[in-house]
């Protein structure tokens, strides 16, 4: 019980079997120790059922003994119970900062009430102790790390647990690194994307990206469909109270150019007109030669069948 002072219910049952008299005459009496407690009295039909409250302090931690005697008629009946007074309160953890730069040592100390042993996360292993404790130099990775004290006590066979747990926050400067924004983005025209560029601290950073040249800025953790003109080199900005870090970010942008197709298809076209027109010009000639050719042969013809 802890030692403010909490109250403790103590329920005894007796029963008397074979008596005439009915349950609700019955005298009751509680006794706690040396301490006459008042009980509350509920009947039913043979059955009664006895409760009281006690106040339990400090100084009486330990066993006691609970009598119960009833008395019906002339009859006597009396009841033995140990009752443990004891106190648990949660283990008392305790951390020299709770916020500090990185690479700053900490302290971490837990303690549990007398009687208790405690275990707690992050410490060496050794045997179990009524109390613990480690140093550690923090790093950014440890912000935000939850310690845990539990407190064990074995009270009357049976074990108790109680916990307390104390977070630590690490302030450091911003950080831009490959994984949370990457160094360069490819993507196809028209295609939805979202552009991921996350930047790490504590406090948190405010994070911008600006192309180069126009200024222009990046829409950084929407869905949008990509357009050509967004491609180009950025310079993202992670700025806090901490520092300032600066990371360069190019985004491609992959599409098909229009006019350059056009140019090719005009292209194709007069080397297609060309070389039809000058199909058609070299066979035209050539069927003209046929033809001079085919009518000398036939003047020849006509001198040599002529008589002289």
């Amino acid at each position: 019980m802890a030692p403010d002072a909490t109250q403790l219910t103590l329920p005894a049952i007796l029963t008397l079997l074979g008596v005439l008299l009915p349950a609700s005459e019955a005298q009751v009496q509680l006794v706690l120790g040396d301490q006459k407690l008042e009980p509350t009295i509920k009947y039913n039909d043979d059955f009664l059922w006895a409760s009281a409250w006690v106040e339990a302090k400090p100084k009486e931690e330990g066993n006691h003994q609970l009598t119960c005697a009833v008395t019906l008629g002339n009859e006597s009946r009396m009841s033995h119970q140990t009752v443990t007074i004891y106190s648990f309160p949660p283990p008392s953890l305790n951390l020299s900062q709770l916020e500090v730069s990185e690479l700053t040592v900490v302290s971490v100390e837990c303690k549990a009430h007398a009687g208790a042993v405690v275990m707690l996360s992050g410490a060496p292993a050794g045997p179990p102790a009524p109390s613990a404790q480690f140093q550690l130099n923090v790093t950014a990775e440890d912000n935000g790390h939850s310690f845990l004290c539990s407190a064990v006590l074995e009270v009357a066979g049976e074990v108790l647990y109680k916990n307390e747990t104390l977070k630590l926050s690490v302030l450091y400067g911003p950080q831009l690194n490959e994984k949370d924004c990457p160094g360069n983005w490819t993507w196809q025209e028209g295609s939805q994307q979202t552009l991921r560029c996350q930047a790490s601290g504590n406090p948190t950073p405010k994070l911008d990206c600006r192309q180069n040249g126009t200024g222009s800025l990046l829409p950084i953790g929407d869905l949008h469909p990509v357009k050509r003109e967004i491609a180009g080199t950025y310079v993202c900005r992670a700025k806090s109270s901490r520092g300032e870090v600066i990371r360069q970010v190019i985004v491609n942008v992959i599409y098909h150019d229009n006019n350059m197709i056009i140019i090719m298809l005009v292209t194709a076209a007069f080397i297609v007109s060309v070389v039809l027109t000058g199909a058609y010009l070299y066979n035209r000639q050539r069927k003209i030669r046929e033809y001079k050719l085919q009518k000398a042969q036939e003047a020849a013809a006509m001198k040599l069948n002529t008589p002289p």
